[in-house]
């Protein structure tokens, strides 16, 4: 993805002119002026100037309509630190990066604040919040908790721990909630002790599937404290639900674009056991491939 597309349409210096908007011959002396500045961020928030008064899609776009695209970026940019693509990485950081400028100009129009502002923000939350590092004498061994005391430290107005978490994917919403409960020692002591309640969830979904009059909205329920259970036992095993299930959703569609290849246009008509054939024999070759790289 360009940087055109980081806000899914065309970009009017790096696409098709738009006479009605920049006269023909003012676009180049516009495109020059931006080119000419010297720092490429103070050039980027100068170009996100020109596409706010310019481009008549940019010009509706407001903090709501901009939500969907920064979630892609986002998870685009996971995509390539996964697949350790460091060229599309690049790229990827620069259409979130657009995302976070955008943000910072609709603020300034409103006279809320501006990208310097968001910079100087950041900078004076993490000195701030590394007093061991910019404070002599100051923190102590466990770095975590001293982060967890003193951004907390910052919500004073939290009443409980459950507050302030953002409406983030399910899976890491789950994760939030329980390292917030382990603050206070809610929490399992070793990894070995969530299997034991996730095979007691397991058996109680069962029990509600076989069930002869099964209520979904108890199946629901069921399931829902299965999915908890995983996301606990992730955690315990210091690993991110959100991400291990990204990874597996990328592996699937590896290995089933592989098993449509083998199979070509007659897929559909196979039956299951020749379908799961093909399916073993593309996970098969990829694992090759890997392996040889």
């Amino acid at each position: 993805m360009d940087a055109g597309d980081a806000t899914g349409q065309p970009c009017v210096l790096r696409r098709a002119p738009r006479p009605q908007t920049i006269p023909g011959g003012r676009q180049h002396i516009v495109k020059d002026r931006i080119m000419e500045i010297v720092h490429a961020v103070d050039r980027l928030e100068v170009l996100m100037d020109v596409l706010r008064e310019q481009c008549p899609w940019d010009r509706e776009q407001t903090l709501q309509s901009l939500r969907t695209y920064t979630l892609e970026e986002v998870y685009e940019v996971l995509e390539a630190i996964d697949m350790q693509d460091w060229r599309a990485l690049k790229v990827e950081l620069g259409d979130l990066l657009l995302q976070i400028v955008f943000y910072a100009r609709i603020a300034k129009e409103q006279g809320r604040f501006t990208l310097h502002d968001v910079a100087e923000a950041i900078v004076d939350k993490m000195i701030r919040r590394h007093p061991h590092v910019f404070e002599q004498g100051q923190g102590g061994n466990d770095l975590s908790r001293q982060w967890e005391e003193l951004k907390q430290a910052e919500h004073a107005e939290r009443v409980s721990l459950m507050d302030g978490i953002p409406p983030l994917p399910a899976l890491k919403y789950a994760q939030k909630m329980q390292q917030r409960a382990a603050r206070v020692g809610f929490d399992w002591v070793q990894a070995s002790d969530v299997l034991g309640k996730m095979h007691e969830e397991l058996a109680e979904l069962e029990a509600e599937v076989r069930a002869e009059r099964a209520s979904p909205e108890r199946m629901e329920d069921e399931f829902g404290d299965v999915l908890f259970t995983l996301v606990n036992l992730g955690r315990k095993l210091g690993l991110d639900a959100e991400l291990a299930l990204m990874r597996t959703n990328r592996k699937f569609g590896e290995r089933f674009r592989g098993m449509e290849e083998l199979a070509g246009p007659s897929l559909a008509d196979l039956p299951l056991d020749e379908q799961e054939a093909l399916y073993r024999r593309a996970k098969a070759e990829l694992r090759r491939k890997e392996n040889a790289q």
